[in-house]
């Protein structure tokens, strides 16, 4: 990977003095340009954080003491997908970034499914597919709004 990639995808700037050309420290990544591996990540970080705070529950649950493997791996996972949050939204829209999150409750219905042996009501289903739906509108608006950009 080159520097010019590493300094794409990180924006960071060089300090005075460096030899890297400034419009590779200009440039940083555009908000669609990585819009789906970018927010990819910290789903599937949030996604094992809530996974591991539930295996702890369990282990509290059996008379286990609160600070247990999986609730450290837990607060880790969580917090970390906090420090990358705060870097996807410096450098992509609120409006488009922060509901494509909410596919994490989807994925927790579907973990919690098939991991957990949890019920799943006609409701969650409900409330799953309108996720869905509230999703794929935003994306269609942000694409009308790049076109008119």
């Amino acid at each position: 990977m080159s520097t010019k990639t590493i300094l794409h995808w990180s924006g960071l700037r060089p300090l005075v003095g460096s030899k890297l050309p400034a419009r590779v420290c200009i440039r940083p990544w555009s908000a669609m340009h990585l819009t789906w591996p970018v927010l990819i990540f910290p789903l599937g970080i949030m996604l094992i954080g809530q996974i591991f705070a539930k295996l702890s529950g369990i282990i509290i649950e059996s008379g286990g003491t609160i600070l247990n493997i999986y609730s450290l791996c837990s607060y880790i996972c969580l917090l970390s997908r906090g420090f990358l949050w705060i870097i996807i939204i410096r450098r992509m829209r609120l409006v488009f970034a922060y509901p494509v999150m909410s596919i994490n409750y989807i994925l927790v219905l579907i973990v919690s499914r098939f991991f957990f042996h949890e019920e799943i009501l006609s409701a969650n289903l409900i409330g799953a597919g309108l996720i869905t739906a509230g999703v794929i509108l935003i994306g269609f608006g942000e694409r009308q709004t790049r076109k008119a950009a």
